[in-house]
This record gives C-alpha cells, structure tokens and sequence, in this order.
C-alpha cells in the first residue's frame, strides 16, 4: 500500500553525459546530490553518481542487451516507480545515458506523466556523438565545408534502402552524419553508402566508449571500415563519424591547404 504524502515529490529526468563524472553538467550534479531516488540506465557508470556526493536509494531500470523483459514491462515498472515515488513526496531523478531527448526514449517514459498530470523538469546532458567528436577531435560542422550534421541511428536503418539513399545524399554534399548504435547494423549500412558516395573520399571515425578510461577510436575510409573494424574489433558502445571532412584536426592540418574560393 502507499503511503501518501502531504507534500507531492519532484521528478527530474537528467542526462549523465557519456560517463565522465566530470562531463555532466552542474544542474544534473545537483539534482542527483539532492535526490532520494535514482532510476538509471545501466550504461551509467557507479563512478558518476558517487562522484556527486548522491546518497540516494539507486535502481538500475535499463534493459540489459539479450535480457528477457520486454520493453512494455520494463516501462511499467519505470512508470510504478516514478508514480509512486512522486506521490510518496520522494525527489526522484530518472538518470539517462548520454542526453534524454537523443536517442534516449524519454518520450516513451514521459507520456506517462503527462497523461497523470504529474509535472517533471528535464536536464540536458552531453550526448555521445558530441562528446566523441570533441575528444577525437573532428570537428561536426565548419564554415564551407561542412554545413549540417544529422544525429542518426543503425537501429531504424531496417531492411529498406530508402533512409540510407538519403544519408548517402546528404554525405555527398558536406554533412556530417554521427550514427549511434550503428556497428551491428554495419553490414548492411556500410555497402550500400559505398555504392552511393565516393567511399575512398568519405572519412569514418569510430569511436568506443567514449570518455571512459578505455575509450578506443579507428579511423578509415568508408572503402575500408568493414576491413578495419574486423582487424580491430571494438567493445560495445560504439559512435560513428563520417563525412567527407570528418577528419582528426591533426591529421587534416597536415595535410596541404586546397584553394579557397573568395567568399565575401
């Protein structure tokens, strides 16, 4: 049975960031050192939340890859918690990977409270893709060369051409394209952007677990990324960069300078 309380609790759902302590933001630190509940994610780290001093009750509520629950139950049980929390007067953070609203499927958790009438307070967080640019230091957009960037993921790539018909359009013309949960999916991405692009002119990064101690990133053309990866598997997560100028700074600026055309 539940107890409620006089006073009504408070849900924030925060962004942890790629996992370096020191990479989540001051708001998200200071809602997880005063909360009393935390759902996380399981790819946030211990290392993060005792870094903040947090000395709330902690409930591990992501899906483990291959466990046996399915989506509807894990999101009833998120949902069971938060209600409940809430209307016991707890301070409840929901502590999403990376940023809740990329690729985070707040939405799906959120739709909940809403439809209660339940108020909840969102905290932005440091997203993979831009985390692993900055730290392999390839720069996502620049001024003539590179004017878009689309945060895309291998998981809706499907069976069907038409999404990657377009990613492939988009590379042609100087976007960046960061790709999360793509290296399962590699297979049947990688051929088909080769046939659509100059695969020796399109540079790929992948990056893995990005900002943890044992974060790895390899670089090659699209031509060769397949050949690559399996001389040189990489651990799970993995973010992807590509782009006709999606190169380490380093090794572009050593490279000699193309002409420039006069832009006014």
């Amino acid at each position: 049975m539940i107890t409620r309380s006089s006073k009504l609790g408070h849900i924030c759902f925060v962004g942890a960031g790629p996992g370096d302590p020191e990479l989540l933001t001051l708001r998200a630190a200071d809602r997880l050192r005063t909360a009393d509940l935390i759902l996380r994610d399981i790819l946030v780290p211990d290392e993060l939340i005792a870094a903040t001093g947090a000395r709330a009750q902690v409930v591990n509520v992501g899906r483990l890859c291959g466990g046996e629950e399915t989506q509807e139950a894990r999101l009833a049980r998120i949902h069971a918690w938060l209600i409940e929390g809430y209307r016991e007067g707890r301070r409840i953070v929901r502590l999403k990977s990376g940023d809740p609203f990329i690729f985070g499927r707040a939405v799906e958790e959120l739709q909940r409270l809403i439809e209660a009438d339940i108020p909840f307070e969102c905290v932005p967080g440091i997203t993979a893709g831009i985390a692993a640019a900055n730290l392999a230091q390839i720069p996502l957009t620049e001024r003539y060369t590179s004017p878009s960037v689309l945060f895309c993921t291998g998981q809706t790539a499907g069976g069907g051409t038409d999404r990657i018909e377009a990613w492939a359009s988009l590379l042609r013309g100087g976007t960046t394209l960061v790709l999360y949960m793509g290296l399962k999916a590699l297979a049947h991405i990688a051929p088909r952007l080769q046939s659509a692009v100059p695969a020796d002119e399109i540079h790929v990064s992948a990056i893995s677990q990005v900002s943890a101690p044992g974060q790895l990133v390899v670089h090659a053309p699209l031509s060769r990324v397949e050949a690559t990866l399996s001389e040189r598997p990489l651990p799970l997560p993995v973010v992807f960069i590509l782009g006709l100028h999606a190169q380490p700074l380093a090794e572009r600026l050593a490279q000699p300078l193309a002409p420039c055309a006069n832009h006014e």
